[in-house]
């Protein structure tokens, strides 16, 4: 197993129900299932699902998940009542526990936008260490205070990096400040939006025929500059693994994974994937998977 793989276990979380996929929750849970027992399920991580759609992935996934051994591991993007979210979450995991009739599942991860210190406090309130949790912070205004704000508290951040329109892409440079920011501060993020690429170029922003296009990160940019920003690489290497767009200039070998002369060495990675950037969540699993594999970086 080269190390990229290694690093890219677990990193795809699914998220099929978003857009620009927008699956009903019935193909999005047959297609979760058939990543999850598939060739490349040590790439897959968590299905991502709005707290207010638990009750109709139970409804849908019940036949398709395991009774016992491992569970299905979700994600659940917190809806405007906190409270409610959580009662939500503990309702499911309760009737999903092991050996239930509606199959064994788990809420372990949730996700809530922040905009300021009030959203920290009551989110880290309510759930504390109950569960992993995200704060989602926008990339496009100064994201230092928040990002401190998280640091003293056990939760996580989230980076957004794309969308379905073009003004939802942040630039390399708000990028960069990001991810500069979370590995000063020690708090690591899982990124999310328009992710479903390997390596950065100009893409169409929504799968529809004559969509617009856009520049659009991969996701091995934005791992391989958290990377080898943790690695104390400098910030104009790191911009340039964010900014690169020819993927030969990008590889792995039993060294580590390299941008350039820039590398991080096969010791390093787990460390990365755990303390740094965890996850990022994809509409499409396939489609990151095969990239990678065109590109013989898997």
């Amino acid at each position: 197993m080269t190390s990229l793989r290694d690093f890219l276990t677990g990193i795809i979380d699914y998220a099929g129900l978003f857009p620009p996929a927008k699956l009903d929750m019935s193909a999005a849970v047959h297609a979760y299932a058939k990543h999850y027992s598939g060739d490349d399920a040590d790439l897959l991580g968590r299905f991502v699902l709005p707290a207010a759609r638990l009750d109709e992935f139970s409804a849908v996934a019940s036949a398709l998940l395991p009774k016992t051994g491992e569970p299905w591991m979700l994600s659940v993007l917190g809806g405007e009542d906190l409270t409610h979210t959580q009662s939500a979450v503990d309702h499911f995991n309760r009737a999903h526990d092991a050996g239930s009739a509606g199959g064994h599942a788990l809420c372990d991860t949730i996700e809530i936008p922040v905009n300021s210190h009030k959203d920290i406090h009551d989110a880290v309130g309510i759930f504390g260490e109950s569960v992993s949790l995200f704060l989602e912070v926008s990339p496009h205004a100064d994201p230092t205070y928040l990002i401190s704000e998280i640091a003293d508290t056990p939760a996580s951040a989230k980076l957004r990096t794309g969308g379905v329109v073009e003004s939802a892409i942040p630039s390399p440079d708000q990028v960069l400040r990001f991810i500069e920011l979370c590995v000063d501060k020690g708090v690591p993020f899982k990124a999310t939006a328009g992710l479903h690429h390997a390596i950065r170029g100009r893409y169409p922003l929504t799968y529809e025929r004559g969509a617009p296009s856009a520049m659009m990160f991969g996701y091995l940019n934005i791992f391989f500059a958290a990377a080898f920003c943790a690695a104390g690489s400098s910030p104009s290497a790191v911009l340039g693994a964010l900014e690169e767009t020819d993927a030969s200039r990008f590889r792995c070998d039993d060294v580590g994974v390299w941008w350039d002369d820039h590398v991080v060495v096969h010791e390093q990675l787990p460390v990365v994937r755990q303390a740094v950037a965890t996850s990022f969540g994809s509409c499409s699993f396939s489609e990151p998977v095969e990239e990678a594999r065109k590109l013989h970086l898997i």
